[in-house]
């Protein structure tokens, strides 16, 4: 095993204890060192998955978001996302324009480093806390026929 594939190895057996300590159920894929995951929001079940990727020495999460984007509304939506991730500390809103999804996503690289549980545990925290602030208002504008509506 290579360093890199040590270092990643013990940061996704981090996650995996990190997410049994805070009671959460999760789905593993060893051998793409990727965790699947649920937790419960104020309007949805978030999904996240989390992949270790070590060439990059990056830990991505990912987080779909079930918003229905019509090809009328893309415009609007790519501003909304610029608008709000302009005020994010960490993660980003992104949409893919090809198939009309929109999803959340934070990364945090371990090169030089060992991560611990506690990022895992901000990662997953921060995430939440923001799709948790923004879906309503996502949804509101994905569906809205007036744009600039106060919502």
């Amino acid at each position: 095993m290579t360093i890199t594939t040590t270092k990643s190895w013990k940061n996704y057996m981090t996650l995996c204890r990190t997410l049994e300590r805070n009671d959460i159920r999760y789905n593993r894929e060893d051998e793409k060192l990727c965790v699947i995951c649920r937790v419960g929001g104020n309007e949805i079940e978030i999904s996240f998955r989390f992949t270790i990727n070590p060439s990059k020495m990056l830990i991505t999460l990912y987080s779909p978001l079930p918003v229905e984007i019509s090809s009328e509304k893309t415009a609007d939506m790519a501003l909304a996302l610029c608008m709000i991730n302009s005020t994010l500390d960490d993660g980003s809103f992104c949409m893919d324009i090809k198939n009309n999804l929109l999803y959340f996503k934070m990364t945090c690289s371990f090169y030089e480093t060992q991560v611990n549980d506690t990022i895992f545990e901000y990662m997953l925290s921060t995430s939440a806390d923001i799709i948790d602030e923004y879906y309503p208002k996502l949804k509101i504008l994905a569906k809205s026929d007036d744009v600039y509506d106060e919502n």
